[in-house]
């Protein structure tokens, strides 16, 4: 998967996520986007918008194994959120990179929170590493940040006002725990409990 930018048009969309992973518990991808787009169920107010949104849902739900989509549809709403930003990272390389690479490193060693500090060190490094990321502008960078972060306090994952941003050390269910080890996804789960 390569870097890109594309976050910066979109938002958590937890609840429309898992309305998403339980049609698909009865139809097809094809159908869901036709039920989501002839009921406006993301009450968007263009169909370009729906699409747009469904787009990237779609491409989230389709980063997670079958089981983990089923599973947020029936776990608590913590866990679900927890999936669908595990859907957000498998589908993000450069989120996945970030909670990898910060977040992680931040649990382990005991930190609190995630400064602007850590997060502008964070990609400067990426633009000195990759050329795509070095392409991506700085207002664009500015941007992720924000949705990025406003992705971590919606999942759990930070608390606090958007410039003090506490870090929460989550609770992974152990059937979710179970899950990702099932399908090679340990370092999504190092990425947000900080195990090594």
């Amino acid at each position: 998967m390569e870097y890109n930018a594309s976050a910066t048009k979109y938002l958590f969309w937890f609840v429309e996520t898992r309305e998403t992973a339980r049609l698909l518990n009865a139809h097809t991808m094809e159908e869901v986007r036709d039920i989501i787009i002839d009921d406006n169920l993301y009450q968007q107010k263009s169909e370009d918008r729906l699409k747009n949104e469904f787009g990237c849902i779609r491409s989230r739900l389709e980063a997670l194994p079958e089981n983990l989509r089923k599973m947020m549809v029936t776990s608590d709403i913590n866990t679900a959120k927890l999936i669908a930003f595990i859907g957000c990272m498998a589908s993000d390389r450069l989120l996945f990179d970030l909670m990898y690479e910060v977040f992680r490193d931040k649990l382990f060693l005991g930190g609190t929170e995630i400064t602007d500090a850590d997060l502008n060190i964070f990609f400067k490094d990426k633009k000195d590493q990759n050329e795509k990321v070095a392409a991506i502008t700085d207002t664009s960078i500015k941007k992720l940040k924000q949705v990025y972060s406003k992705y971590m306090f919606e999942a759990g994952l930070l608390t606090g006002k958007t410039a003090d941003k506490k870090i929460v050390r989550p609770y992974i269910d152990p059937d979710l725990r179970f899950a990702l080890q099932k399908n090679a996804m340990e370092k999504y789960l190092a990425a947000l409990t900080g195990e090594r």
